[in-house]
C-alpha cells in the first residue's frame, strides 16, 4: 500500500501573528484543539516560526509575545516526501510538527498526532487478532512502532 503525505497532513493551517501574545496563541490552540501554530509575519505574509504547546507552557506570563518563544527556522518537507522520511525526521530532530510545501508554497502541516491517526488506520486494517502489550516483546514491527512513538515524544 502506497501512503501519500498529502492524504495524512492537515491542509487548513491555523496561524498566529508574531506580535500576538501567548494568551492569544493559547486561546487559538484551545479553540481548535491543536498543539502547534505556525507563526506569521503578517507584514510580509510569510511563516517565520512555529509555536508549540510546550513553548506556551514555558512562558513566564501570558503577555509574552509569540515571536520570543517560537522555534525558528522552520523545518519543512516537500509534499512528495515519503512518510517514513517524515517520521524519521521527527525522531531524529525531536520535532513533532513539520510544515509541508509544494515548491515555495506551504500546503499543510503534519504532526505526530496525524501519524498516530495513520498508525491507527493501519492497525484497524490488520486482519490478525488484536495486538496486546505482550506482542511488543515478540513482534519486531510493533517494537519499532512503539520505539518511534516514544521517541517522537507522544
Amino acid at each position: 500500500m502506497k501512503l501519500n503525505l498529502k492524504d495524512h497532513m492537515t491542509k487548513k493551517l491555523i496561524t498566529v501573528d508574531k506580535g500576538s501574545t501567548i494568551a492569544e496563541a493559547h486561546r487559538l490552540m484551545t479553540n481548535y484543539w491543536i498543539r502547534h501554530l505556525p507563526v506569521m509575519d503578517t507584514e510580509d505574509d510569510y511563516i517565520i516560526g512555529m509555536l508549540s504547546e510546550r513553548d506556551v507552557l514555558k512562558a513566564k506570563n501570558d503577555q509574552v509575545l509569540v515571536e520570543t518563544l517560537m522555534s525558528s527556522p522552520i523545518r519543512t518537507f516537500e509534499i512528495e516526501t515519503p512518510i517514513r522520511d517524515v517520521v524519521e525526521g521527527m525522531i531524529a530532530e525531536k520535532i513533532s510538527a513539520f510544515l509541508i510545501t509544494k515548491g515555495e508554497e506551504v500546503v499543510g502541516i503534519i504532526t505526530s498526532e496525524d501519524l498516530l491517526a495513520l498508525l491507527d488506520q493501519l492497525l484497524a486494517k490488520d486482519n490478525s487478532s488484536n495486538w496486546s502489550i505482550s506482542d511488543l516483546f515478540t513482534n519486531p514491527g510493533l517494537q519499532r512502532t512503539a520505539y518511534l512513538i516514544g521517541q517522537a515524544g507522544v
